[in-house]
């Protein structure tokens, strides 16, 4: 491996301190030349922290870090190339010798955690060894996450993160190790160690699906810290939009109680993050989704549907409570679908006269009238079997096409004409018989003068 010719971890000192060792020699990366290089400056050891990443325009204010800090980091370190796995193992010996002991300064630290960084960049992960170190690295690695400088703390958390993006789940057991010290940084006042932890965690959520990592979390969600609860929730929904159904069903039931304990956390942000994990768990676990929500109180239910709503969710309702969003779906329903159980001969007037009017409306407006509509069409459907079967000695079985709705309105006119003359008639012949009886009444009275 070829780690540089004559510079060592904190440039020119041994990574022993000031003690020459044969061990030593072997493990060297290469260091600034000049002060003009961008990529390794920074401020010299003992100086209050390193160099600053985020301004004060970063969520979460001045020295805040964020994913892309992080994935930016990954990469800058100083190149190194691997010759063989005995050079690794000596390398990564030396590391582990380093991170274990906190009498190091702080600087040598960070630079070995870069190092590590360098080792994957550089395709540490091809050998076999690397792993097998890679577990023994796990308590320097916690060990790195608690230190007190805040630059140890992030280039620690950058450090995890870069192997959970390339390991994957092979980083189980370091994840599995390093999260509950990554929560402990949450509530740090410091924002630079706070908003680190954060990220690390996020990546790990995203690239190490492991089961054993639920129970870590959900049990932060029920913490005394107000913080950490809120984030707890915010990762959560994040492993429940990124995990596969299968690595959730063995915690199933603690998913759907932490989240059920979040729906009723005192702390107002904290019930938002919970409620945004609901749809989450609605996703992989309808049943359990739907379960939790009937356990639910009439007023968290309605916050739940409240928010659930206003984040165009109205499906992830259970089917039990969408009678309250029953008139939306009735506006979104097509207007013509109302009546394609009715005959068509007997509404077609119907429908032609009120798409007319409903035409002026958008589709999503066309409101349901199915409480009337179903007695009227039933109605008119007797009444056009009675007519039906008064003129089936008059029409012929082809006289009319078929769909000819306008022949039968054609011969219900005329029908309607004979009678009214015939009723006509009647009249008229009445008003005569009248008339007659009146003019024999009065000649039998003798009051008719001739």
């Amino acid at each position: 491996m070829a780690m540089g010719d004559d510079k060592s971890f904190d440039d020119e000192e041994s990574v022993d301190g000031n003690r020459p060792s044969s061990a030593s020699s072997a493990f060297k990366v290469p260091a600034p030349k000049t002060s003009g290089n961008p990529v390794n400056s920074a401020r010299k050891p003992g100086s209050a922290g390193g160099p600053k990443v985020a301004g004060a325009s970063k969520e979460g204010g001045a020295g805040a870090v964020d994913e892309d800090d992080f994935i930016k980091a990954f990469t800058d370190v100083p190149s190194i190339q691997i010759y063989s796995s005995r050079e690794l193992e000596e390398t990564l010996n030396k590391i582990r010798e380093i991170l274990s002991d906190d009498k190091h300064d702080w600087d040598q630290r960070a630079n070995a955690l870069k190092k590590i960084r360098s080792l994957l960049v550089a395709g540490a992960a091809q050998y076999d060894c690397f792993f097998q170190h890679l577990r023994l690295l796990d308590g320097a690695l916690k060990l790195s996450a608690k230190d007190l400088r805040s630059q140890v703390v992030r280039e620690a958390c950058i450090t995890v993160a870069h192997l959970s993006t390339v390991l994957g789940n092979k980083f189980d057991h370091g994840a599995e190790a390093i999260v509950p010290t990554l929560f402990n940084l949450v509530p740090n006042s410091a924002k630079v160690m706070a908003t680190s932890g954060c990220a690390a965690i996020r990546f790990i959520i995203r690239h190490t699906h492991v089961p054993r990592l639920i129970p870590l979390i959900t049990s932060n969600c029920t913490s005394k810290s107000v913080p950490v609860r809120r984030r707890s929730f915010e990762f959560l929904d994040l492993l429940l939009q990124e995990w596969q159904t299968h690595s959730l069903e063995r915690h199933a039931a603690v998913l759907v109680e932490t989240i059920k304990k979040g729906i009723h956390d005192a702390d107002a942000e904290a019930r938002v993050e919970a409620r945004k994990t609901y749809m989450g768990l609605r996703n992989h676990f309808p049943g359990e989704a739907e379960t939790l929500y009937n356990s639910l109180e009439p007023s968290y239910q309605k916050s739940l549907q409240t928010y659930l709503k206003s984040s165009g969710s109205v499906a992830s309702l259970p089917q039990s409570d969408r009678s309250s969003s029953s008139s939306q779906e009735s506006l979104n329903r097509p207007f013509s679908s109302k009546w394609s159980t009715a005959n068509p001969s007997t509404v077609a007037g119907r429908v032609s006269a009120g798409s007319s009017k409903a035409s002026s409306l958008p589709g999503s407006l066309q409101r349901s009238r199915s409480d009337i509509d179903v007695n009227a069409a039933a109605g008119a459907k007797a009444h056009h079997a009675a007519g039906q079967s008064m003129r089936s000695g008059r029409l012929g079985a082809g006289a009319l096409n078929p769909g000819s709705y306008a022949s039968l309105e054609d011969t219900s006119d005329k029908m309607d004409g004979k009678t009214f003359l015939i009723l006509l008639l009647k009249i008229f012949m009445a008003l005569g018989f009248c008339i007659i009886s009146l003019f024999i009444f009065l000649i039998s009275e003798n009051r008719l003068l001739i």
